[in-house]
């Protein structure tokens, strides 16, 4: 990532009034979409809300704090958040190991104290694995583990601004929770 991009997103979150990093425990494991799908799986019986995300992709970082709020709202008892970056883009010099301090400084940011993944597959392959065009992809998994939705703005049904937080995950979230 080129430092005015890396400036640009801790810009963002600065502008989101983000809690101090200092504070959170946040950590972040380099894992494939397999042992992702697995670790969604561990979650058996909870609500699982994984956001895919890249720390050059400025609408991810927007939304990253509604993920936070979400996950402070219910607990790690009866939602389990993770987030899935994207970041690495298959460069032999920079493997992704050396991507994990960016991803840890936007995730420390917003105070992301769950369970935080890297990819160790190019982003380009593993769009094209998940049939996605693009980022931010948001998938809810049901308490039975099936997935319940996956929000994306592939498609123009979330409108110009594309799904946020507040009026379209959020509100699937308490409906899987209460059953309604």
């Amino acid at each position: 990532m080129n430092h005015k991009a890396k400036c640009f997103s801790i810009l963002l979150l600065l502008a989101a009034g983000c809690d101090d990093p200092a504070k959170e425990n946040v950590d972040v494991r380099i894992l494939d979409w397999k042992e992702t799908q697995a670790l969604v799986t561990s979650h058996s019986g909870k609500v699982v809300v994984l956001d895919v995300w890249s720390t050059t992709c400025v609408p991810c970082v927007q939304e990253l704090p509604g993920l936070v709020k979400l996950h402070r709202q219910h607990g790690a008892a009866q939602v389990a958040c993770i987030t899935v970056s994207c970041d690495y883009v298959g460069l032999k010099d920079e493997p992704p190991g050396a991507l994990r301090e960016d991803v840890l400084r936007v995730l420390r940011r917003v105070g992301a104290t769950f369970d935080n993944i890297l990819l160790n597959v190019a982003a380009d392959e593993f769009f094209k694995d998940i049939a996605l065009a693009s980022i931010p992809a948001v998938y809810v998994y049901g308490p039975d583990g099936k997935l319940a939705t996956r929000f994306d703005n592939d498609t123009d049904r979330y409108g110009d601004d594309g799904f946020d937080y507040k009026s379209h995950i959020a509100p699937l979230v308490e409906k899987l929770l209460t059953g309604k």
